[in-house]
């Protein structure tokens, strides 16, 4: 299991300062990613990047919201927090915020050999040992025991690969904790 911490990941401008990007973990490289996970903050209206085969999936974490606009293709207005929107990245559309700059988490996945499920969890769970994952803390602190003992306050979280992990537990240790949680796995 590898940690991360939000402040330490390294931060890339976009061109023309429409937002930045910290990419937690691009597997298994940058330039040719099964499957990606970072973070985005976008401050100005752009352009939505394309990627070709590959699925996306978005979530709101700061601001008050975004739509995503592609004529014929993509309308869709993501202003929910804790929402995941999943959407393809096949064509380029644009984003246009609606009140401010906004801060988003992203997954992405090569279409059509991986999936990605994100889900919000606020209880003890078994880490899986048979597919890929990622974590992140939105609340509160936990606690992961097994292999890898180490404990997670929000803004840090953790990734892992199917042969890094043998065993584990994550558990809150303060009331009132949320963690995003993502599995990761193909689709064979």
């Amino acid at each position: 299991m590898k940690c991360f911490d939000y402040t330490e990941l390294p931060r890339e401008q976009w061109v023309g300062g429409v937002g930045e990007v910290r990419d937690i973990v691009c597997w298994p490289e940058a330039d040719d990613f099964v499957w990606r996970a970072c973070f985005t903050s976008i401050h100005k209206n752009g352009v939505l990047g394309q990627f070709p085969a590959i699925e996306r999936a978005i979530v709101l974490l700061k601001g008050k919201g975004l739509r995503l606009t592609r004529p014929g293709f993509l309308e869709h207005e993501l202003v929910q927090k804790m929402s995941p929107f999943y959407f393809s990245g096949n064509t380029q559309g644009n984003v246009e915020l609606l009140e401010g700059s906004v801060q988003c988490f992203n997954i992405m996945t090569r279409s059509p050999d991986w999936v990605s499920e994100i889900s919000f969890v606020t209880d003890e769970r078994q880490l899986p040992t048979s597919h890929s994952g990622v974590l992140y803390v939105l609340k509160g602190r936990w606690e992961i025991t097994g292999t890898n003992n180490v404990q997670l306050a929000f803004g840090q979280g953790a990734w892992w690969l199917p042969d890094d992990m043998r065993e584990g537990v994550i558990k809150p240790l303060v009331t009132d904790s949320q963690l995003l949680w993502v599995d990761l796995h193909p689709t064979e």
